[in-house]
């Protein structure tokens, strides 16, 4: 959902960065700017740490991560399920004004109540990402029946075989 929601606020396409477990250079996921640099987001679904916030010491150990990833990057965007606080956009406002001086990339964060309020501006992002999904679920469904019209097949088939007790 992040990435297509990214995808429509931004007006470039996010792609998945690294493999779906785990997370690479600081990053789950990019696109690439029309002038060669990148975008990065980072997700923080705070499901391991249900009911804790995303802390300032979160934010700086984000941003550390970053530094190994292998493009330059204008800004990283990060997603937090947890609601947004003044100090964590405090804390990002301070960071991108650091980087800024070293020329390295703008930090931003986006918590529960923000994103929930670009989706409501982005219902395309919506779309787009339930639309995906849909075809899934279409194909398993069919498949489904297909596995299960195998094993009725094959349960009636051992039913009539003589002296075969199933159970």
């Amino acid at each position: 959902m992040s990435r297509s929601l990214m995808s429509a606020v931004h007006g470039v396409k996010f792609e998945r960065w690294g493999p779906q477990d785990r997370r690479e250079h600081g990053a789950d996921a990019w696109a690439r700017l029309p002038n060669g640099k990148v975008m990065v987001l980072q997700c923080k679904g705070r499901s391991r740490s249900f009911g804790k916030s995303l802390s300032i010491a979160n934010l700086d150990a984000a941003v550390r991560e970053l530094d190994g990833f292998p493009h330059p990057v204008e800004e990283l965007i990060i997603l937090t399920t947890t609601p947004e606080t003044v100090a964590l956009q405090d804390r990002a406002d301070d960071l991108t004004e650091q980087r800024a001086k070293a020329g390295l990339s703008r930090v931003s964060v986006h918590g529960w109540y923000s994103i929930g309020s670009l989706i409501a501006q982005n219902e395309a992002a919506l779309q787009d990402y339930f639309k995906s999904r849909r075809r899934v679920w279409h194909r398993l469904r069919w498949l489904a029946v297909v596995v299960l019209a195998v094993l009725a097949v094959l349960l009636a088939s051992f039913a009539f075989l003589p002296g075969l007790k199933l159970f």
